[in-house]
């Protein structure tokens, strides 16, 4: 199970990377003629023609792009993800809830909020199954009534007496 999750946290990974490297390379690209003219209209149409708008977005591209290529670097430095995976996590639920409350309407769109979801439900899946799959016992080392070093797991039991 240890393998399928990892499998499926990279692949998950490796979509995130992609999917955040292409659309911040979009915002930056918009006025250099090397943009297809109809996914420059999907970003000038998201920034509202605005090009104040656009700027702001366009800082955020940079954003996204950073955050593509920090997963990648933990794609290949897996071991060490397991703080980048929770902080995934809390930022896919932070852009759920804010399209939970949309401060620009006053009623709530549900499938906005469940579209935004989507990514949040995902990692956090795959961050409770890699607790489950990837936890290593902690040895703990303490001395016994006779001196001699005792070596138990961490949920308690003795492994050595």
């Amino acid at each position: 199970m240890k393998t399928a999750t990892r499998i499926v946290a990279t692949v998950v990974y490796g979509l995130v990377g992609v999917g955040l490297l292409v659309a911040g390379a979009m915002t930056l690209l918009v006025n250099t003629g090397l943009l297809p003219d109809a996914l420059r209209d999907v970003v000038l149409h998201f920034s509202q023609n605005n090009l104040g708008m656009l700027h702001i977005i366009q800082e955020f591209g940079t954003l996204m792009i950073f955050a593509g290529l920090i997963t990648f670097w933990f794609i290949r430095h897996y071991d060490q993800s397991h703080g980048f995976h929770w902080a995934m996590t809390t930022y896919w639920a932070l852009m759920a809830l804010i399209h939970w409350f949309h401060v620009g309407s006053p009623s709530v769109s549900v499938v906005s909020g469940l579209v935004n979801t989507i990514p949040f439900a995902g990692f956090l899946i795959i961050g409770v199954l890699r607790l489950k799959t990837e936890r290593q016992p902690i040895r703990n080392e303490a001395q016994s009534t006779t001196g001699r070093t005792v070596h138990t797991a961490s949920e308690g039991t003795e492994a050595v007496r």
